[in-house]
């Protein structure tokens, strides 16, 4: 059975950002209304509002339930923000706190607690972790270079850190001992993965398994932005939310279920012994969820949350370039989903409709409406760059005002982060340059897709192969050559052909995350040394590769000798793991022409290509089935090619093999649904 609607707590007049829970029958929820809340179940589909936990002055940003104690036995709860102190709470006499924990010198984001309750840890923007044993400071914990999102307690003592300086570091005693490296962006949350090690996920819309000694055991993949919260549900499903309004359940390494909620940011999950998901969103509301058929919502609150759902706004420019007049009508919604969870898009008049597929009942159920993206009639420039607005911010009387650059499409906070950085203001004034953005744009921001201008091949911030659909939130360079990022020129309309104007000059695709793209290359080398294949390069050509960044970055020749190690491994190693060599390629080839005259056994540049892609064998296949991986790897050859007239000799070789090249692209269309390609 799937995960349907139990209950919805309402209560919290502004974003709840984190919970906690305490058996079955027990939340605690924290929220930027400067309160936290304890929930009791008072039916098996219904909880109530038990007391309000009154006495921050900030944000209330962070949320834990310690375990009951000799001194304590109904436990306590501890809640941390924006006003850097630690209250801890009795949960039978919530009226003020019985200790507040000082130390902390910025925003606490993050709290964790052991399984026995003696030990308390905090995580904050001023790149700490403090550890507290019995409400007293044992260790601050100081490595990171960044705030620290995230905290867990392991059950052998030692303490897990996630970044925002993209690592997870263990703690012993208060030393580091281990640095797990392979997020491209924030870690943003911890969880742990009994008997397997933990889980943890980030602003690099990635989910990551690893085990203890700091290898990375899987890589999740499926949520567009960012991934605020992970936990892991009793029978080891883990449990996700995050800046695109969906809960995930993650079974095997796939996705089990997808549930949309009507809220932009699912900014906390949590699961419960008996199995429930709570989460806390955006829109000030707690929503928990079930598979058992004993504790599902009543029809009239499944139906008002059925209703909110089907309300939501989702904006058009999230989805790549939608084009309106292709979708079918309401009739569509007569034939059954294809698979639970489905998501389509029907066109009722001029209105288009999302519906989601539900397995159990054979039903569609509407989740929202697509909009057109409201902002100035006139785009504003700034910096060289288009923007749909650009806010004057007052900061100091007399001085003179900045300039806070926002596009409807942006993740908002992203851009409040930004414009701090820029401006080296305190980022705990983030919360409210996004209210100032929310309120200045009237809720332009509505469904913005993160994924706007992100990098076409790299994702902005995180790696992951062009294509694929799994971008995050980053920069402004569009892709020149598919959906909805692709350059059109001004007056033209993304739907059609008719104003069309082709370029001039050969599209040489430049764009890339160099380090994301070698340090990925990196990881796949550390996997295949463990195998005795012999196709795993050595450390020391490990430092050669990296030294690409330096010489793309700034235009110079990439050496023979990197090159060289870069087209040995596109043929060599197995093709799951060739798209980073693929990826360094297309780079490397619009750099400089040095790739034009190496030889690998024989075979020259277009050859490789060929041999490592197969580009010249499946393309023109009608037959050919292709797999994901033959698909991002026949796209990146593809580029590579592309990216050789960037150069004489370049232009000179593929035309030389001009007649290969066609014949095997005439046909494509026959074996390919990659709009990529």
């Amino acid at each position: 059975m799937v995960f349907k609607l139990s209950a919805s707590l309402s209560g919290h007049t502004s974003d709840v950002r984190a919970l906690a829970a305490q058996g079955n029958d027990t939340l605690i929820s924290a929220s930027r209304d400067k309160t936290g809340r304890l929930w009791k179940r008072t039916a098996p589909s219904s909880f109530s509002e038990d007391s309000v936990l009154i006495d921050h002055t900030g944000y209330v940003n962070s949320v834990a339930a310690i375990p009951a104690t000799a001194k304590y036995p109904d436990g306590l709860i501890a809640t941390g923000g924006a006003d850097k102190i630690i209250r801890l709470w009795d949960p039978t006499n919530p009226s003020k706190p019985v200790s507040k924990l000082a130390g902390h010198t910025d925003n606490i984001c993050a709290l964790a607690v052991s399984k026995d309750g003696k030990t308390l840890v905090s995580g904050s923007w001023d790149k700490t972790a403090k550890v507290w044993e019995d409400g007293v400071l044992k260790h601050t914990l100081q490595g990171h270079a960044h705030a620290v999102w995230s905290v867990l307690v392991l059950n052998d003592g030692s303490v897990l850190t996630g970044s925002a300086d993209k690592t997870i570091r263990r703690w012993v005693d208060g030393v580091s001992k281990h640095v797990y490296a392979g997020h491209t962006d924030c870690v943003r949350a911890l969880a742990a993965l009994p008997g397997i090690g933990f889980v943890s996920s980030g602003n690099d819309s990635a989910i990551r398994t690893w085990s203890i000694d700091g290898a990375c055991l899987g890589e999740l993949y499926e949520h567009s932005s960012f991934v605020y919260s992970v936990d892991v549900l009793p029978d080891g499903a883990i449990i996700s939310g995050g800046e695109d309004r969906c809960v995930k359940v993650w079974r095997n390494g796939e996705v089990e279920q997808t549930i949309l909620v009507p809220s932009t940011s699912v900014w906390t999950v949590v699961g419960l012994l008996n199995g429930d998901i709570a989460c806390g969103t955006s829109d000030g509301m707690v929503r928990v969820f079930t598979t058992d058929s004993e504790r599902l919502a009543s029809k009239e609150v499944a139906k008002e949350f059925e209703d909110a759902n089907a309300s939501f706004a989702m904006n058009k420019k999230t989805m790549g370039g939608l084009d309106t007049s292709k979708l079918p009508g309401k009739e569509r919604l007569s034939q059954a989903g294809t698979k639970d969870q489905q998501v389509i898009m029907v066109k009722e008049g001029t209105v288009v409709e999302a519906y989601q597929w539900d397995q159990s009942s054979q039903q569609w159920s509407k989740v929202g409406e697509v909009v057109d993206a409201v902002g100035q009639t006139q785009k504003q420039v700034y910096d060289g760059k288009e923007y749909d607005y650009v806010f004057d911010v007052d900061i100091q009387e007399g001085a003179p005002p900045l300039k806070l650059p926002y596009n409807v499409t942006e993740n908002v906070y992203s851009v409040a982060q930004k414009f701090l950085e820029r401006n080296q203001l305190n980022m705990e004034y983030v919360d409210q340059v996004v209210d100032f953005i929310i309120k200045n744009t009237n809720g332009a921001q509505l469904g913005g897709d993160q994924n706007q201008g992100a990098d076409p091949f790299t994702g902005g911030s995180r790696y992951v192969p062009a294509g694929t659909g799994q971008a995050a939130a980053g920069g402004h360079s569009a892709d020149p050559f598919t959906g909805g990022n692709r350059y059109v020129p001004s007056g033209s309309s993304a739907g059609g052909f008719s104003n069309y104007s082709p370029p001039r000059d050969y599209i040489i695709n430049k764009q890339g995350n160099v380090q994301a793209i070698v340090n990925k290359f990196a990881e796949f080398n550390g996997l295949l040394s463990n195998d005795s294949d012999g196709t795993a390069v050595t450390e020391s050509q490990i430092e050669v590769i990296r030294g690409i960044e330096a010489t793309v970055t700034s235009g110079k020749a990439v050496s023979p000798e990197a090159v060289d190690v870069v087209l040995k491994a596109v043929l060599a190693w197995p093709k799951n793991k060739r798209f980073p060599g693929l990826d360094l390629l297309r780079l490397v080839v619009a750099s400089s022409p040095v790739a034009f005259s190496r030889f690998v056994d024989g075979k020259g540049f277009v050859e490789i290509i060929g041999a490592a892609t197969g580009f010249f064998t499946l393309l023109s296949s009608s037959q050919a089935v292709l797999s994901k991986e033959d698909e991002i790897n026949l796209m990146m050859g593809a580029r590579a090619l592309a990216n050789s007239f960037a150069h004489a000799e370049g232009i000179e070789l593929v035309w030389a093999s001009r007649n290969e090249i066609l014949t095997a692209l005439n046909d494509s269309w026959l074996a390919v649904t990659n709009k990529n390609l």
